[in-house]
């Protein structure tokens, strides 16, 4: 039964490795793009966050 398993996961595995491809330089800029301003909204986030706390508690 283990081995059935591991036997479809060796196939699907060889399947999902055939049709994956590189990606592009545009795909990896827009990318880049998206981490960038994912990574920037978080630090305004935890920015705000901390201003507020620091106006209610007076630290």
């Amino acid at each position: 039964m283990l081995g059935k398993k591991i036997e479809d996961f060796l196939v699907n595995s060889k399947r999902l490795l055939k049709y994956a491809t590189k990606p592009s330089s545009s795909e990896i800029y827009l990318l880049t793009k998206v981490l960038i301003i994912t990574i920037l909204a978080i630090g305004g986030i935890s920015l705000f966050i901390q201003l507020i706390f620091q106006t209610i508690i007076g630290g």
